[in-house]
């Protein structure tokens, strides 16, 4: 064999050698992604909804880490049969987890099936790494406060009633009334009928004056809604604070959440109504203006 062709011989079988390390390399990492059906020993999850969560409909998957590693977090999915869709993380970023640290993951939630029970159970499938290891687990997922059972229902009714009524908060005049000032409910009938709205129950935060001044007292609404019936109503409801220190005001979430008593054929249920987010903040500053703590 002359010089040029053993050099050629040898680049050959270095080249391949080189080949075979690389194919061999490829499929250890292909091997350590693989998935599995189970959550990485030491790691826990559960769902929750805390009080921010519930104005932008939303949920949090808290992941525990109780191992002695970094657990990294990528892709996230909810799946319940309650939701008409799968529930994907709010954003698309990897998520670290620190040794024996638990990390709430935000996910939104979709709109509710109403063909099945509001009692269910829920699975999340996450894909994750820890040092040398990879994967996609899917586990079932605790409702740890039972809120969705609540929620289903909830959503569920104010669909109902959306056949026969848009209810929404139309207004508010602030000090108007002597008080914090007005919130003005308004319902414009489909004419479908079947329904009525019952009752509005205070919050943690506002109530309704004379008309209702304890924190379980329902100020009476009465809206029939008739098959047929078609016109516009507006109720004025008159607000006043169940307290008045500047920390809960200024830290508050759930105070301009309202809890809705109605009846849709023929059964009673409650739906939730929500100022919005401009509403929200002028009732806040009305309610700050009230209590002598406002700028």
């Amino acid at each position: 064999m002359t010089g040029q062709a053993a050099t050629t011989q040898r680049r050959r079988l270095i080249g391949g050698g080189m080949l075979g390390a690389a194919l061999v390399l490829g499929l250890a990492a292909c091997a350590s992604a693989a998935p599995s059906e189970d959550l990485p020993d030491g790691v826990s999850v559960r769902l929750v909804q805390q009080r921010s969560d519930v104005a932008l409909h939303q949920a949090q998957v808290e992941i525990t880490n109780g191992t002695d590693s970094t657990l990294s977090v990528e892709a996230l999915s909810v799946s319940d049969p309650r939701f008409e869709s799968d529930a994907d993380r709010v954003l698309q970023r990897t998520s670290v987890i620190a040794p024996g640290s638990t990390v709430g993951i935000r996910i939104q939630l979709p709109g509710p099936a109403c063909d099945v029970p509001d009692e269910a159970a829920s699975t999340v499938e996450f894909s994750w790494r820890m040092d040398a290891r990879s994967g996609v687990a899917r586990a079932d997922l605790p409702d740890a406060l039972d809120f969705l059972p609540a929620m289903h229902a909830r959503e569920c009714f104010a669909g109902a009633l959306g056949e026969a009524a848009a209810v929404s908060f139309t207004s508010f005049e602030a000090g108007a009334g002597g008080g914090v000032g007005i919130l003005t409910l308004e319902a414009l009938p489909t004419g479908a009928g079947g329904a009525t709205i019952d009752a509005i129950r205070p919050t943690n935060l506002l109530g309704f004056g004379a008309a209702g001044t304890g924190a379980d007292a329902a100020l009476p609404l009465q809206i029939q809604l008739a098959a047929g019936d078609t016109a516009p109503r507006d109720v004025e409801i008159a607000l006043e604070p169940f307290r008045c220190d500047a920390h809960a005001v200024q830290e508050d979430k759930r105070g301009t959440i309202f809890t809705v008593d109605v009846t849709v054929g023929g059964e009673a249920g409650q739906i939730e109504l929500a100022a919005s987010p401009d509403m929200r903040a002028e009732i806040l500053s009305a309610v700050a203006a009230y209590c002598g703590f406002g700028s």
